[in-house]
C-alpha cells in the first residue's frame, strides 16, 4: 500500500484507532472519509480537519452497510484502501444468561461487520489498480482475556478470517493486512487515560 494518494474509508473513525489512523493518513496526503453512528462525532471530526469527510454507517446493519457501499460506489469510485476498525467491547459474566445478548451484540458487530464490509466493498476495490483491506483485530485473538471472552474470540475469528482472505484474494490487486494493537488508549472500556497503553 502506497503511503500517499489514496481514497481511504475508515470505520468507526471518531475515536481511538480509527480516528487516529484517519488523522495519520489525512496528514500524509490521502482522501479520508470516516464512518460511524453518531452524526454528532462525525461532524466534529469534520469540523476539526477539514478535507476528512464522514458518512453515517452502522456495521451491525446490513441494510447500512449496502446503503454506504453503494453510495461511496457512486461518490468515490477510487475509493482503494478500506480498514476495518469499528468494534465493541464489553465485560461478560458466563454464568449469567443475561449476557448471552451481550456476546450476540460483540458477534454481530466486531464479527459479522468485518464480514459484512468485506463482502461489500471487494466488488469494487478488486477494480482499483492497487487496493488494500485492513482488518483491526486485537492481540486478545492471540491472548483472550478471560472478562471478555467473547471480545476475544471475535478478534481470533477475525484473524483467521484475514488470513484466508488474503490467500482467496492473493491473485488480484487486492492487499490484505490484518492490525492486532495492543493495549490502546481508546474509550472501548475507559481506558483513554491508561498510562499503560500505547497513545
Amino acid at each position: 500500500m502506497n503511503s500517499t494518494g489514496n481514497t481511504i474509508l475508515v470505520t468507526g473513525g471518531t475515536s481511538g484507532i480509527g480516528l487516529g489512523l484517519a488523522l495519520r493518513f489525512h496528514k500524509a496526503g490521502n482522501k479520508v472519509i470516516i464512518a460511524g453512528r453518531s452524526k454528532a462525532l462525525l461532524d466534529k471530526v469534520v469540523s476539526e480537519h477539514p478535507g476528512i469527510e464522514s458518512v453515517l454507517l452502522d456495521v451491525s446493519n446490513p441494510q447500512s452497510i449496502q446503503r454506504t457501499s453503494e453510495a461511496l460506489a457512486i461518490s468515490h469510485p477510487n475509493l482503494n484502501v478500506l480498514i476495518n476498525n469499528a468494534g465493541i467491547m464489553h465485560w461478560e459474566d458466563l454464568t449469567d444468561p443475561e449476557s448471552l445478548s451481550t456476546a450476540e451484540d460483540l458477534v454481530t458487530t466486531n464479527l459479522l461487520g468485518t464480514i459484512r464490509m468485506v463482502y461489500a466493498f471487494t466488488p469494487q476495490l478488486i477494480k482499483q489498480i492497487s487496493a488494500t483491506i485492513v482488518n483491526v483485530s486485537s492481540a486478545l485473538a492471540f491472548v483472550p482475556l478471560p472478562a471478555t471472552p467473547t471480545y476475544s474470540a471475535t478478534k481470533a475469528a477475525v484473524h483467521s478470517f484475514t488470513q484466508s482472505l488474503r490467500v482467496q484474494l492473493e491473485a488480484s490487486s487486492v492487499e490484505v493486512t490484518e492490525l492486532a494493537p495492543t493495549g490502546v488508549r481508546t474509550q472501548l472500556l475507559g481506558q483513554d487515560n491508561e498510562e499503560n497503553a500505547m497513545p
